[in-house]
Parts: structure tokens; C-alpha cells; sequence
């Protein structure tokens, strides 16, 4: 699946699989790499990611059919112009408090005349032995998508929702609620009719969303209209088969053990 793909299936209401991505280690995306997510995001807004390991772990996904997404730390064209050179099929761009500042991150990632995107992009171009090809094309191909997590862009969303380019919206339950004064609770009735406005605006002017929510919560954001549907993390993966295996362990092991220790054979 390349980017345009991803697009015309989100556009569709297709709902489509992806996972977050926070680890360091390049054999991480190895390993996912052929697994069938639609799309993984690198979050290098709060995991430890600097350019040159980022590029490594983008060349992880080089020949699968799974996009890879950058979410950036910073609405910076020159930031998001290397990421897109590294090789990454789309950005993620958050804390966004306008449209013009959402306008703005669709056209880092447009090369002119839609936008202003310098060219130089060394791997998506084979390093330049495919260079007209991709920039014929990099305009189409390419995902931005910019997260929902601010009292900025909730009072600028019908604008935002017409900006050309735009491919889909992530909301932030946890910073809008922050943003909206209620310190990271969600379930406040105010976050929740903040939530239910921006999917229900999403639905009917047809723009894809979804959340960066824990997977337990996506049958019900694919009931709401989500499109976006995040099965995971990388950490969350490794806490939770951790987590299992030490309950099988004070379950069913020790209890086996217990067992042995007081059945026939454990006697003198």
C-alpha cells in the first residue's frame, strides 16, 4: 500500500489498522514491517527519536506495504521537509492552535506551486535516479494529518476542515482536555461534547480521523466514524505480553508448584 492508497481507503471509510511506534531499536520496525498494518507513527514528538536513527528505522519499512508516518516534534518546514526526505510516506503535526497554522503544515509537505516544500528528497527518489517520477507525484502520495488537541484549532475547525491537501484528523483526548482546563481528565462531560463535535464535523465534511487511544477503546471510535484505528504501541506490546506472562506465572505455575509440594510425593 503506498500513501495514495492509504488515502482513498481512509477517504472511503474504510476502517484501516495502524500502531505507534516510541522504540529505538531498528529491529522493532523489522519485525513489523510485513505484519499487515496499514500504517505505523514514529512518534518523535515524545520518544528519543534524532534524525539520523529515524532515518534507520524508516529503512525498515523500505519494499513493505505498511505507510510510514512521522509524527514531527514541531510545525517546522525544514523539520518536516527532512523528514518526508528521510523516506517517510506522511507526518503527523501536533499542537495546532489555528488553520492558518494547519494550512501551514499542509504546505510544507506540498512541493510549489500547492505549497512550499524544498526539493531534495534523497531516498523517496532513490536518491535521485527516480527524481521526476516522485515529484510528479509526492504531492499526491504524500499523508498529512495534524492532531486535534487544542481550544485553538476546536474554535477554528470549519476552516480547518476545508483546507485542501489536509488527509485526516488524529484527536488528542488527554492534551485537549488539558487544553481545555480539566488537566488530563477526558471523561469530563466538557472533553466528551468537544470529542463528539469534532467527529460528528469530521463525519459530515467527510475528512478521516481517528485517536491515538489504547486499542480496547477503537471498536468504539470505528462506531463513531473512525477511520485512523490504532491497535497499539510498541511499549504497550511489550508491557502487556509482560504483564500476561507474569499472571500466568502467579496463576498457574506457582499454583502447580504449590500443588506438587503438597501432593504424595513431596512427603518424607
Amino acid at each position: 500500500m503506498n500513501g495514495l492508497t492509504l488515502k482513498r481507503k481512509l477517504r472511503a471509510g474504510q476502517p484501516s489498522p495502524g500502531m505507534w511506534l516510541r522504540l529505538s531499536d531498528p529491529t522493532v520496525p523489522d519485525l513489523l514491517s510485513d505484519l499487515g498494518f496499514d500504517w505505523v507513527v514514529f512518534d518523535a514528538e515524545h520518544a528519543a527519536y534524532d534524525l539520523q536513527p529515524l532515518q534507520n528505522l524508516l529503512i525498515a519499512f523500505k519494499g513493505s506495504a505498511t505507510v510510514p508516518i512521522v509524527r514531527v516534534h514541531t510545525n517546522d518546514p525544514a523539520y518536516i521537509k527532512r523528514i518526508l526526505d528521510m523516506g517517510a510516506g506522511g507526518v503527523l503535526v501536533p499542537q495546532l492552535s489555528s488553520a492558518a497554522e494547519a494550512a501551514a503544515a499542509v504546505a510544507a509537505c506540498k512541493y510549489p506551486p500547492t505549497g512550499i516544500r524544498g526539493t531534495g528528497p534523497r531516498r523517496p527518489s532513490c536518491y535521485g535516479r527516480q527524481l521526476a517520477d516522485y515529484l510528479a507525484s509526492a504531492n499526491d502520495q504524500t499523508l498529512v494529518l495534524i492532531m486535534m488537541e487544542t481550544v485553538g484549532a476546536m474554535n477554528e475547525l470549519d476552516q480547518i476542515l476545508k483546507i485542501p491537501g489536509l488527509d485526516g484528523l488524529v484527536i488528542g483526548p488527554v492534551d485537549l482536555s488539558m487544553s481545555l482546563g480539566y488537566h488530563g481528565d477526558s471523561d469530563q462531560p466538557a472533553v466528551q461534547q468537544a470529542i463528539r463535535t469534532i467527529t460528528a464535523k469530521a463525519r459530515a465534511a467527510g475528512m478521516p480521523f481517528g485517536t491515538g487511544r489504547p486499542v480496547d477503546d477503537q471498536a468504539e471510535w470505528a462506531r463513531r466514524g473512525a477511520t485512523l484505528l490504532a491497535m497499539g504501541d510498541d511499549e504497550m506490546f511489550i508491557q502487556q505480553g509482560a504483564v500476561k506472562a507474569l499472571e500466568f506465572f502467579k496463576h498457574e505455575i506457582q499454583r502447580a508448584d504449590a500443588g506438587r509440594a503438597g501432593g504424595p510425593a513431596s512427603k518424607p
